[in-house]
């Protein structure tokens, strides 16, 4: 046995079906991108640590629930730089003698994660006074940059 409704009754029954599946569904992105979570969501730290070698860490968090993609336009994920903190020449560079895989890739950092980066930098004999650290992550479409002010004696 078929049931079959009236004509006059299916058309409203449809109508109301469609208006309540398009007041329940989010409205697409502008211009069909993708939301993205902006790198100011991100949260930063440079922590330095002198002594005859100085030591760098940069860390690099998502606390958002989403995840974030940064784009490397190589094997270098990051960098530390040391330079007078009155301004002038770089001192040191960690990847001044190293060479990067040129293949862009992409990493993603899960929700809650962290990056932890860290490196050394002996200081040459004699060298004294204020400096100014600069740690970076190369991404090309998310650069992360801190600096940190410290003093050798």
């Amino acid at each position: 046995m078929s049931h079959s409704f009236p004509r006059r009754r299916t058309l409203p029954l449809l109508l109301a079906a469609g208006l309540l599946a398009a007041a329940c569904t989010p409205p697409p992105p502008p211009d069909g991108m993708l939301p993205t979570v902006e790198s100011d969501a991100l949260v930063s730290s440079l922590r330095v640590e002198t002594g005859d070698t100085v030591r760098f860490t940069l860390q690099v968090t998502n606390p958002s629930a989403a995840p974030v993609s940064f784009t490397f336009p190589s094997g270098q994920s990051y960098d530390f730089a040391v330079r007078p903190a009155g301004g002038g020449a770089v001192a040191w560079r960690w990847s001044e003698q190293m060479s990067f895989t040129q293949a862009v890739r992409t990493v993603t950092l899960a929700p809650g994660e962290t990056w932890t980066f860290g490196e050394r930098w002996t200081r040459p004999p004699g060298t004294r006074g204020e400096f100014t650290a600069v740690a970076r992550l190369t991404s090309s479409d998310r650069p992360v940059e801190r600096t940190a002010t410290f003093r050798l004696p």
